[in-house]
């Protein structure tokens, strides 16, 4: 009797009866599934389209950002946009390419990078097991792959 002055004891069924919306059940049950139509219709809205591609002044812009002190000198832009590559003045080789909806950044110092030719394209194996191997269909890709990596091993 306490517990129940207080407000800490648990409803009886007779008090929770008429809790809904509008009290009609099928009412209920379809302003619910309007409000999740809603939702998912505006997540669509809002997320149906794809990344733009990675372009050279994107890429630019992101690696001044996060590298500085990295100067481009020559750039490899892949044709569906999916990264671009650059070499810097020392020799280091940036790679700006698209993980979701953001741009990411990896410097390689020179010589350290694992690429090899594959079918014309430059195919980026990187040595950590997070990573996901990158193919950049470009013209020149074969030639930056046999200048990364002279020994052109897999």
């Amino acid at each position: 009797m306490w517990l129940r002055l207080q407000g800490l004891s648990n409803p009886t069924a007779s008090e929770t009866d008429n809790k809904s919306m509008t009290g009609n059940l099928l009412i209920d049950s379809l302003i619910s599934l309007a409000a999740i139509a809603l939702m998912v219709g505006l997540a669509w809205v809002v997320f149906r389209a794809p990344p733009g591609p990675v372009t050279q002044d994107a890429a630019a812009e992101r690696l001044a950002f996060d590298e500085p002190d990295f100067r481009p000198q020559h750039w490899l832009i892949d044709r569906e946009g999916r990264a671009v590559m650059a070499e810097g003045a020392g020799g280091d080789i940036a790679l700006v390419s698209r993980l979701g909806l953001d741009l990411v950044t990896r410097r390689f110092p020179a010589g350290a990078m694992r690429v090899f030719e594959e079918d014309g394209a430059l195919v980026v194996r990187p040595s950590d097991p997070g990573s996901r191997r990158l193919v950049i269909e470009a013209d020149g890709a074969a030639e930056w792959a046999r200048k990364i990596n002279p020994a052109g091993a897999k």
